[in-house]
């Protein structure tokens, strides 16, 4: 017996970030439940309940749900309607293709007063003669029943007709009523000799014909959960030699990680220099419940599994696994996971730039004693960006001229002019020594066209 638990509702309230008590739309169709209960305290909000396609033989602990709109019970095994009377919200209900015999319990529907659309399709009451006029009649609120809207024209007719409808309706019951209760008698021997010869006549159960009623349903769900259980203890030791090839190595013999993608799933695996952090986007899919996808972060590689499926990427740096983050997009569903280096950031960033080296004139950067380059005492102001841009496109070069000095470096070594000597020491002027003039020769013409001699 398969019952609603806690946790069957936690996980489908990822719409409402997993909050329980404020829930207003529940989904639990197709779960073999075979008991309505504990969703009156849970979910006390709840607008909209999905319980189509499960095993509910009876209509209970509903009453309490006061906000209550819209109600499907499609596809299950409800012999009559009750349990709805405290409903006051209540504007659809759904109950086709059940086992719904007792027309006469829809008069527990007269108090709500919101009640608007009413389905009873696939039921053995729609074959009663009168069945529309009498269901109309009863619930003059109705403005839709069974799909086809109620008209002003067709609800005064049956009104006139309602007398006769009344009378066939009761008829037609009774005989369903009897035929039921024989039903349930040959259900009954039929699931007695079928638990004691289930494995030898499974084949046979399955090809033979059975009535439809809500012990045939719960039998077929009995026996697929049997057969279920008999191919999973039946295993042959080839299944599990098979089970055992096809799982994924993740480490090495060494313990190094491999990157593995037995998901099979779409990934982006990015560097954001700028939050100097790694960013791996995942598609996973958009209807994916968020309880079947698992991400863990370690410092030289992350590991996303979905359903049970692993994608594994190692890192090509060390990681922060304390300060990542995983979060999925509520558009896509993809997941995204940012994970933080470790090592700082190899280029800094603009506020961290180092101070730029301003060009100096030669009156500051240089001194009458010394060709050494002085650093600025204080910053220039601020250039325009059109001076930016020329001093990117041309290079700047430091002037070096030609330095006036009162040392003649040519005459470093003095001589001495009584000896003809050479002495070391400070460096002095050169004395020319004295050389009488030679005489005029008689033969001198004096040009004037001719430079003198220096």
């Amino acid at each position: 017996m398969v019952r609603i638990t806690l946790d069957m509702v936690r996980k489908r309230t990822e719409h409402n970030e997993g909050h329980v008590s404020t829930l207003e739309e529940l989904s639990l169709h197709q779960q073999d439940i075979e008991r309505i209960e504990h969703l009156h305290r849970w979910c006390p909000r709840l607008r909209i309940l999905y319980l189509q396609g499960n095993l509910i033989p009876k209509i209970e602990n509903v009453g309490r749900l006061r906000d209550l709109e819209y109600l499907n019970l499609a596809l299950n095994n409800l012999e009559r309607v009750e349990g709805l009377s405290r409903c006051e919200s209540l504007r659809k209900l759904d109950l086709t293709a059940n086992f719904i015999i007792d027309l006469t319990s829809l008069t527990s529907l007269q108090d709500l007063p919101c009640l608007a659309e009413l389905h009873m399709t696939g039921n053995p009451c729609t074959s009663y003669r009168g069945y529309r006029a009498w269901v109309i009649c009863v619930l003059p609120g109705l403005e839709e029943l069974d799909g086809a809207r109620v008209t002003r024209s067709e609800r005064l007719r049956v009104l006139q007709e309602f007398s006769e409808a009344a009378a066939t309706v009761t008829v037609d019951q009774e005989l369903a009523m009897e035929k039921r209760s024989k039903e349930r008698e040959n259900c009954e021997c039929e699931m007695e000799n079928s638990d004691e010869e289930d494995e030898e006549n499974d084949e046979k159960w399955w090809k033979d014909a059975s009535s439809h009623t809500p012990e045939t349903r719960v039998a077929m769900h009995r026996r697929l959960v049997r057969q279920r259980d008999r191919q999973n203890t039946s295993r042959t030791p080839h299944e599990d030699v098979r089970k055992q090839l096809r799982e994924v190595r993740l480490f090495t013999a060494d313990g190094r990680p491999l990157n593995v993608n037995a998901a099979k799933l779409t990934f982006q695996l990015t560097e954001d220099e700028e939050s100097n952090c790694f960013v791996l986007e995942v598609n996973t899919y958009r209807h994916l419940d968020a309880s079947l996808v698992t991400c863990n972060v370690e410092p030289w590689y992350v590991r996303v599994t979905v359903k049970g499926k692993v994608l594994q990427l190692v890192m090509l740096e060390e990681v922060r696994p304390g300060q990542a983050t995983a979060q999925r997009s509520q558009v896509t569903g993809h997941l995204v996971v940012k994970m933080p280096k470790l090592a700082p950031p190899r280029f800094p960033s603009s506020a961290s730039k180092p101070e730029k080296i301003m060009p100096v004139t030669r009156s500051s950067a240089f001194s009458s004693s010394a060709s050494n380059f002085v650093r600025p005492s204080s910053p220039e102001p601020r250039e325009t960006s059109r001076q930016k841009e020329q001093q990117s496109s041309h290079s700047n070069y430091l002037e070096v001229t030609e330095r006036k000095s009162s040392v003649d470096y040519t005459n470093i070594v003095s001589t001495n002019a009584s000896t003809g000597s050479v002495s070391s020491g400070q460096p002095c002027e050169t004395r020319r020594s004295l050389v009488p003039a030679r005489p005029i020769s008689p033969d001198f013409v004096d040009d004037p066209s001719v430079p003198p001699l220096e």
